[in-house]
């Protein structure tokens, strides 16, 4: 995707990232708003939720705070369908010129112009190749990429690190970020009452299927008891991974009464085939979907679903 011959000529462009935004999405999201800026348009990023505190990152107090009503192009990131860009959807479905920047299998096209690479690690991937042959990279939009990169992989340890990644990985330790830094503000600076929630939600796991999948069930009542929000449940479900035995982990958060936001990874299996059953979607070893109802007719539809998909 030639970016800039696209953006040619235009002046505001807004950019889109998912709703519960993580690391890659963020991570791409101001890397990309640096970059335009850089080439003399002025972006804004937005997601339609609360933020993980990634204050580290370059231009992080800029997020959510759009300065146009409208805007000469929207570009939708890290988004494997439109749906998940919330009530930025309107928006991007209005737009004059709308572009569309992302890795999820799933995604199947639904902007002007489509840069959709599913074999790419994460969307950060995908946007280092495009800023590259630019010549846009900077020290800034180097963290930026590099905290993709990092969060996406499992900081470098899920089967999507390619030889190709750690390529990029050395390639931006180049600009002089740094990387010890970059993974101390990512991973080691949980508050106190997250560190409470994981305690509860870990009290809370439960093994099916000869404990083959395992499932952590985190409600609104453990989030307030505990001073948290649904930011604080990123990477709560990589503990449960950790289990020798669990192939298959569920995190089920309650959002409201009777309706759940659920996470799904695996070792190996494809959750994503899963996850499309209940309207959601993702990758192979990691997807999610919404699902309502009362809590154990739930995760027995899911348990259900796992056993027909013969995915274990």
């Amino acid at each position: 995707m030639m970016i800039l011959q696209i953006l040619n000529n235009c002046k505001t462009v807004l950019i889109v990232g998912h709703m519960r935004a993580d690391g890659d999405c963020i991570g791409a999201g101001l890397a990309l708003k640096i970059a335009l800026e850089k080439s003399g348009m002025q972006a804004d990023f937005v997601c339609d939720s609360d933020l993980p505190s990634f204050d580290f990152m370059p231009c992080f107090d800029t997020v959510n705070k759009p300065r146009f009503t409208s805007y000469d192009a929207v570009i939708a990131e890290d988004c494997g369908d439109k749906m998940r860009m919330g009530k930025y959807k309107t928006e991007f479905s209005s737009a004059k010129l709308t572009l569309n920047i992302d890795h999820h299998i799933s995604n199947i096209g639904f902007a002007d112009y489509n840069e959709v690479k599913s074999d790419k690690s994460s969307t950060c991937e995908v946007l280092y190749d495009i800023l590259k042959p630019l010549d846009l990279i900077d020290k800034d939009i180097a963290t930026c990429l590099y905290v993709g990169l990092s969060t996406d992989t499992g900081h470098f340890i899920h089967n999507t690190t390619t030889q190709k990644v750690f390529s990029i990985a050395a390639d931006l330790l180049g600009y002089g970020i740094d990387a010890s830094q970059i993974a101390s503000d990512i991973y080691r600076r949980n508050t106190i009452e997250k560190t409470m929630l994981v305690s509860k939600a870990l009290a809370s796991i439960k093994t099916y299927l000869n404990d083959s999948l395992g499932i952590i069930v985190i409600t609104t009542e453990m989030l307030e008891s505990c001073g948290c929000t649904i930011v604080d449940t990123e990477g709560i479900i990589d503990d449960l991974m950790k289990i020798g035995k669990v192939k298959i982990g569920l995190c089920i958060t309650e959002q409201k009464a009777n309706f759940y936001k659920v996470s799904i990874r695996s070792k190996g299996a494809n959750v994503a085939r899963v996850a499309e059953q209940f309207g959601g979607g993702g990758h192979v070893r990691a997807a999610g979907f919404v699902i309502s109802g009362i809590l154990q007719n739930a995760i027995d539809s899911i348990i259900t679903a796992i056993q027909e998909s013969d995915i274990l």
